[in-house]
């Protein structure tokens, strides 16, 4: 999995530049998206919230689309799939870190 900052990178420079996108490169692009979810939230043991998201479902009814997408939908769906990719990171980040119980010293006395 390409880090999820070189992704949200890659997603957050096609929306500015949308209206330059091919219809294969915003295929792409929703692959990409997708792809990025679907591993985050299987790297935290959470594949089923691939269908409880409704961003996600957007990114997928996109994907099977195969009619044209415009340019303000497709920006739209991209923001969304930023926005989930950026909640998986928090929660990687949360999983990876986490906080010493509240109370508790994590110095040996």
């Amino acid at each position: 999995m390409r880090s999820t900052s070189d992704v949200i990178a890659e997603l957050t420079q096609a929306e500015r530049d949308v209206h330059m996108l091919t219809e294969g490169e915003k295929l792409r692009l929703l692959v990409r998206a997708y792809v990025a979810v679907q591993e985050g939230w299987t790297m935290l043991g959470q594949p089923d919230r691939l269908k409880e998201s409704a961003e996600t479902m957007d990114v997928i009814r996109a994907g099977g689309m195969p009619v044209h997408l415009y340019d303000d939908e497709m920006r739209a769906i991209l923001q969304e799939a930023v926005k989930v990719i950026r909640q998986i990171e928090a929660a990687m980040e949360a999983k990876n870190n986490p906080m010493p119980a509240r109370g508790k010293s994590t110095e040996q006395e």
